[in-house]
């Protein structure tokens, strides 16, 4: 009774209070001041103010309440922030900091992270934020991403056709007129074209638009006198990342001058983001000695005669909500400048000259002029009459080491300041280019309530629901996934988005331990059947399973195996099943009497045919990449050899292209490369070509180019008499050289340091006390390493085991011999040289062996082999074509 008492007399009070605002003026005047106190909050503030009800969450997610902060915002003359993003310590995703431009204590504040971005590659496309939305792009999984940096708002935009061999230009503008945001893609499709075709398109997507969640063709077309002038500014845009501007409801892009055969009649294409049509303004008075006459020449394989060969004469940026253009004369012999053209009239093309920025006459300033990249991204009022310039540098100091650095130069006191620096390692795709700038990782931002549209799929994947299923389906084996498919329109689409896929793939391979398969014949369409091990240890395979051929099994590389042999490459992901073929080309390997000795002595489980080829995966196309060297002629006495390699793209539409690049600089041996970070790696061989000392050579599918490391000491050495081998394998992420020494009967495994160039000695395997192991018998080779428990697993082709490195002991985890196999006489037929210990053999043309007792197998054919894989979702859609390159 008590408590209902207490409840009765708490609730008059409350009552008479609301009662107390019933009459209607009184209740607008509340409401009034309310919204303009909540109008002077910061961003942050009236985000978590949302929750407080229903209604103030309307008022403060309505576009009018948007508008009106937005202006009193601007009328405040609220400070922009700067915004710069870090990876995580794991690489995985990208953390954004922001950090105020004001004098006094600059602490950076963390505002949200990017969990499916990937870590080293993110960049902010445009330096300053267009109505409160920034720009973003992931340049290894081609992603565009649009944010709110205020609101931590962050939405993925969708992919759009593959573009994996065209120039693109992409920035974000906002429709005043529709009060709509459109993102906006300059695509320069003359690489492989002919000049004479239009290759010059432009495609625009609206968040939240009434075309969907896709990308569409510009309203307007480009006018024919403007395509080479648009080509131009595309190459430049993306040779020196000079993303277009965003001002007066006008995306910008600068033409390069010296891409063209002459002087063009404006310096400026702009597109009209309201009405989506382009036109061009002329450029400043500048010298005519400015432009160059004579194009520079192309890169390798490239069309069109437009790469830029020096810095361009400038950038654009937007200031005080006008159009600027940004001169760098560093390199001027009569002086240090950076001189800033405003941009009056469009109609007319006047510019003005606003600032000239001496840097000869400052302390500072010789650290700006040796600075391989300059740009102005803004300015900022800094409280007194005159403004600030905000400056960004970015300079080259120590092997892929670079210094970024944001500073602010006060126009009335000409005092240069540095708001932030740091320190990172080169992640470029591209590699590292003294003439080309790395990507921005820094901008510009305003406090702002620009609202956030989400795409289809971001919707149905962030209902309650849909998490839960993917949670479900996260612990499902992967063909169970694949069957999922068929349930439901929501889960496929769950299943096949980019997020799931990633999500799956990490769930299931990231930590855990190493999955080993056996690989044998397969029926039908598929030419390989894949199993677990404990399927085949618990069950004696039919003839239809065992291998007739010899097979070379890849490690896994982005959820996919290549199985090769001496005719094909076939490219699999064994837990789909999908799979792709690939014929070999080219003539057989010529081997003299000798030579043809040592290499069938030297044959082995790991070698096949007179090939090496090795499986990558390229950023770039976001495809796998067979690399492949062939061997047409080799001879151990005179160290001659004639070899091509080739390269073939997995899935892509494009036509198949020749062209001709430097082949390896050294000779490789037999055994397989090994894959890190985008990287092949293959041991060479000493006796072969001109040098007698072994060294890496690797090949970059970025840069399509090979390129040679030292090995460590110990395994630089070669004699011919010595019966030691040498080659690569990938370790917990790691690139590893190991020595094989049958004398000693021992593996002496070396790590190469990343970022160091230094090897480190990891272990040394011992085998004398496992004879199945021997390096007299057979070659030995480190296959993973087990997070668990840190055994290695050793692989011979017949026998794959765990050793463990404090007791130098093997725990044998799959042996050929104990597998109990069913083999027809034809099957032993084919296995020429095979010799079976059985203990009952039956004649006749169906006659069967079956024994479960040890089995002998000398021949190089395995009738089943041991692979590492992962499980992945990956695959390529059926329609591709497959392209090639062929190098030689």
């Amino acid at each position: 009774m008590m408590c209902t008492s207490e409840k009765k007399t708490n609730a008059m009070p409350c009552s008479k209070r609301r009662k107390a605002v019933v009459p209607g003026h009184r209740s607008l005047v509340a409401e009034d001041v309310m919204t303009e106190v909540l109008l002077r909050l910061p961003v942050k503030s009236i985000v978590r103010f949302r929750a407080v009800c229903r209604s103030w969450a309307a008022l403060l997610s309505s576009e009018e309440f948007h508008r009106l902060h937005r202006e009193i915002t601007r009328e405040a003359r609220v400070p922009l922030k700067l915004l710069h993003f870090s990876p995580t310590a794991t690489f995985s995703a990208m953390a954004a900091y922001s950090c105020s431009l004001a004098q006094g204590p600059r602490d950076d504040e963390l505002l949200f992270k990017l969990d499916y971005a990937h870590g080293k590659w993110l960049q902010v496309l445009m330096p300053a934020s267009c109505h409160g939305l920034t720009l973003l792009y992931d340049d290894l999984a081609k992603a565009y991403y649009i944010c709110n940096v205020a609101t931590r708002a962050v939405t993925r935009l969708p992919h759009s056709a593959p573009v994996a061999l065209h120039m693109v230009s992409t920035g974000l503008g906002f429709d005043a007129r529709t009060r709509e945001y459109k993102a906006v893609r300059l695509i320069n499709g003359g690489m492989y074209q002919s000049r004479e075709q239009d290759t010059i398109r432009c495609e625009v997507y609206t968040p939240g638009g009434s075309h969907g969640d896709r990308w569409r063709p510009a309203a307007g077309e480009m006018p024919f006198g403007l395509r080479r002038f648009a080509a131009s500014a595309v190459w430049n845009a993306v040779w020196q990342r000079l993303a277009p501007v965003f001002v007066n409801r006008f995306l910008h892009w600068l033409i390069e001058p010296r891409l063209l055969f002459k002087r063009p009649r404006g310096a400026i294409i702009y597109f009209s983001v309201m009405k989506e049509t382009f036109r061009c303004v002329r450029s400043p008075p500048f010298p005519s000695s400015d432009f160059g006459q004579n194009p520079p020449s192309a890169p390798p394989g490239f069309d069109l005669p437009f790469a830029p060969q020096k810095p361009p004469a400038g950038h654009l940026v937007e200031m005080d909500n006008q159009l600027c253009l940004v001169r760098d004369l560093r390199s001027n012999p009569h002086g240090s400048n950076l001189e800033i053209w405003r941009l009056l009239e469009y109609s007319s093309g006047d510019w003005s000259l606003d600032h000239r920025i001496d840097l000869s006459g400052h302390v500072m300033g010789k650290e700006l002029r040796e600075t391989q990249t300059v740009r102005v991204i803004g300015s900022i009022d800094n409280g007194r009459p005159g403004k600030k310039i905000i400056i960004t540098t970015c300079k080259h100091t120590v092997h892929e080491k670079f210094e970024r650095k944001v500073h602010t130069y006060d126009l009335t006191s000409q005092d240069l300041e540095t708001i932030l620096s740091v320190t990172e390692t080169s992640t470029s795709i591209y590699g590292i280019d003294d003439d080309k700038p790395l990507p921005s990782r820094v901008g510009l931002f305003e406090d702002c309530l620009a609202p956030m549209h989400k795409t289809d799929e971001e919707i149905t994947l962030s209902s309650a629901l849909s998490k839960a299923v993917k949670e479900i389906l996260l612990r499902l084996p992967v063909k169970s996934v694949v069957q999922s498919k068929l349930i439901c329109k929501q889960w496929l689409g769950l299943i096949k988005s980019e997020s799931f896929v990633h999500s799956y793939f990490e769930h299931k391979n990231i930590g855990r331990r190493p999955k080993l398969m056996l690989v044998g014949k397969g029926i039908g369409q598929s030419a390989f059947r894949f199993a677990p091990l404990d399927t085949w240890l618990s069950e004696a395979p039919s003839d239809s399973a065992l291998l007739d051929t010899k097979v070379v099994c890849s490690k896994p590389c982005h959820g996919m195996n290549l199985v090769s042999t001496a005719t094909n490459d076939y490219l699999y992901n064994p837990g789909t099943g999908f799979h792709r073929v690939y014929g070999n080309r080219g003539p057989q390997m010529h081997l003299e009497l000798g030579s043809q000795r040592v290499y069938e002595a030297e044959q082995h489980a790991f070698a096949v045919g007179s090939k090496n080829v090795g499986l990558t995966f390229d950023p770039l196309s976001g495809e796998h990449v067979i690399v492949e060297i062939v061997y047409h002629q080799k001879n151990f006495h005179s160290r001659g050899y004639r070899s091509v390699c080739e390269l073939r793209w997995c899935n892509s539409a494009e036509v198949s292209r020749e062209y001709l690049v430097p082949l390896p600089p050294l000779p490789v041996n037999d055994m397989p490369p090994a894959y890190v970070g985008g990287v092949l790696y293959w041991m060479s061989d000493p006796r072969l070509g001109r040098s007698r000392e072994r060294a890496i050579v690797s090949f970059d599918i970025s840069t399509r180019l090979f390129d040679t490391i030292p090995c460590p000491s110990c395994i630089v050495v070669w004699s011919s008499t010595s019966p030691c081998r040498a080659f690569v394998v990938e370790l917990q992420g790691a690139l590893c050289a190991v020595l094989a020494d049958p004398v000693a009967n021992s593996l002496d495994v070396w790590r190469l340091k990343r970022g160091r160039g230094i090897w480190g000695r990891v272990c040394m395997i011992r085998l004398e006390a496992s004879p199945d192991y021997s390096l007299v018998t057979n070659v030995v080779v480190p296959m993973a390493v087990d997070p668990e428990d840190g055994k290695i697993l050793l692989n011979t082709g017949r026998k794959v085991g765990a050793y463990d490195p404090v007791k130098q002991t093997i725990q044998n985890l799959y042996s050929l011999h104990e597998v109990p196999l069913v083999a027809s006489e034809r099957h032993l037929e084919v296995c020429q040289g095979s010799h079976f210990t059985a203990s009952s053999l039956s004649s006749g043309d169906n006659s069967t062996v079956f024994t479960d007792q040890p089995v002998r197998m000398d021949s190089e054919i395995m009738p089943l082999v041991p692979m590492l894989y992962e499980e992945s979702l990956a695959c390529y859609p059926p329609v591709a074509v497959a392209r090639s390159f062929s190098f030689c």
